[in-house]
C-alpha cells in the first residue's frame, strides 16, 4: 500500500479531477478483496486479495484524502496529520480482540464478509464529506507538475531516516506475542500489549503534530527517535516480566508511534520558498520510503530472530533469541533521526571551516 503512494500522488497531483473517483472506486476494491478473500483456499489467491488488491483499495482511498488535508489545513497542518494517524492507532487498540472473537465464534469466512459488509457501512458517509478546498479547474488538461524537490539533500536525508526508521518500527508489534510467550507470559499479555502499543500511539501522533506546529521539524524527529530507542534498550532488553513490557509498549508506542506525525513540518522546510512544489506530493514519496523499509524489514527480522536462535536460557530480552532483533530495533530508532543528525553535523563542520580560516587569518 506505501509502495503504490508514490505513483498515486503523482497521478492525482497530475490530473487532480480524479480525485473524486478515487474513494468510491477504492472502497469497491477493498470490499471485493475481503469478500473474494473469505472464499479463497490457496496461498496464492489470499496473496491476491488481501495483499494486492486490499492495499490497491486502501491507497486509493487514502490518497485523496491526504491531498485534501494538505489543502484545508495551513497553521495547523501537524495536528491535522496526527489526528488521522491518530485515527490509525485508535483502530488498532480493539481490532484484535473483535476479530480473535470473531474468529472464534463464527470463523474466517463470516468473519471477513461480516468486516467487509462493516467497511462500507462506515466508510460510504465518510465519502460525502470528501472535497477539495479548491474545485479542480474544468481544464482537462494534465498539471504540471515540479519534481525539484529531488534536487534537495534535505528530502534525501529525511527519505533515509524515515527508510531506516521503518526497518525496525513493526518488529516489536509483529514479535510481541512470540517474545511474551517466550519469557513465560499468559496467552493474552500478546493482543494486550497490542492493544496499548496502539492506545499509546494515538497520544504520541496527536503530540508530536501539535509539536510540529510550534517548533523546528528536527528537534520533534529527535524527540520521536531518541524517545522510542530507549525504552527498547532500557525496558524491552532487559525485561523480565510483565509490568517492565507494558511500560515498553507504552513508552515506544507513544514517541515511535508519532514518528509520522512529524513529518508534516519537514514538508515545508524541504519545500522553502519554492511554491510550484506541492507538499503533498513530497508527502507520497515519504510514503513510498515507508514502504520499502516495511517490505525489507519482514525478512530482515527473520533473519535477525534466526541469527539469535542458539541463545536461550535466560529470560532477559538481549539473552532470548530476539536479542539481536531488539538491538536492531533500538539502532532504527535512533538512526531515524538522520536528517537532525546530518544537519547537525553540517553546522558543525562549518563552524569547524570558519574558525580554521580565523586562526589561519590572524
Amino acid at each position: 500500500m506505501y509502495l503504490l503512494m508514490p505513483l498515486a500522488f503523482m497521478a492525482l497531483n497530475r490530473y487532480p479531477r480524479l480525485r473524486r473517483w478515487c474513494g468510491p472506486l477504492g472502497l469497491l476494491i477493498t470490499v471485493a478483496s475481503l469478500t473474494a478473500s473469505a472464499f479463497a483456499n490457496t496461498i496464492g489467491a489470499l496473496i491476491v486479495t488481501q495483499g494486492v488488491l486490499y492495499a490497491l483499495g486502501c491507497s486509493l482511498i487514502f490518497s485523496p484524502i491526504s491531498l485534501y488535508m494538505d489543502e484545508w489545513f495551513v497553521e495547523r497542518k501537524g495536528f491535522a496529520y496526527g489526528v488521522m494517524w491518530a485515527g490509525k492507532s485508535a483502530v488498532g487498540v480493539a481490532m484484535p480482540f473483535l476479530f480473535s472473537a470473531l474468529l472464534q465464534r463464527f470463523g474466517l469466512r463470516s468473519t471477513l464478509i461480516s468486516w467487509a459488509v462493516a467497511s462500507v457501512v462506515l466508510t460510504s458517509p465518510t465519502l460525502l464529506f470528501l472535497k477539495p478546498r479548491v474545485e479542480p479547474s474544468r481544464d482537462s488538461r494534465p498539471r504540471p507538475i515540479c519534481f525539484s524537490f529531488l534536487k534537495s539533500a534535505s528530502f534525501w536525508m529525511l527519505q533515509i531516516g524515515i527508510i531506516i526508521q521503518s526497518l525496525g518500527y513493526l518488529m516489536p508489534s509483529t514479535y510481541l506475542a512470540s517474545y511474551a510467550a517466550t519469557i513465560g507470559l499468559s496467552t493474552v499479555s500478546g493482543p494486550l500489549l497490542l492493544a496499548l502499543f496502539s492506545l499509546a500511539s494515538v497520544p504520541g501522533s496527536l503530540i508530536h503534530g501539535m509539536l510540529g506546529d510550534r517548533v523546528s521539524a528536527s528537534k520533534v524527529i529527535v524527540v520521536s527517535s531518541l524517545g522510542s530507542a530507549l525504552p527498547v534498550f532500557l525496558l524491552w532488553g532487559l525485561s523480565r516480566h510483565i509490568s517492565t513490557m507494558v511500560l515498553f509498549v507504552v513508552f515506544y508506542g507513544f514517541f515511535a508511534g508519532g514518528f509520522s506525525a512529524t513529518w508534516s513540518a519537514a514538508l515545508q522546510e524541504i519545500k522553502g520558498d519554492n511554491t510550484s512544489i506541492d507538499t503533498s506530493l513530497i508527502f507520497g514519496m515519504l510514503l513510498g520510503g515507508r514502504g520499502l523499509g516495511f517490505v525489507v524489514a519482514g525478512p530482515l527480522s527473520g533473519a535477525l530472530v534466526s541469527a539469535g536462535g542458539a541463545i536461550s536460557g535466560n529470560a532477559l530480552g538481549y539473552a532470548t533469541q530476539y536479542g539481536p532483533m531488539i538491538l536492531c530495533t533500538g539502532i532504527t530508532a535512533i538512526l531515524g533521526a538522520w536528517a537532525p543528525l546530518w544537519k547537525a553535523t553540517k553546522i558543525v563542520g562549518s563552524r569547524g571551516v570558519g574558525a580554521c580560516m580565523r586562526v589561519t587569518a590572524a
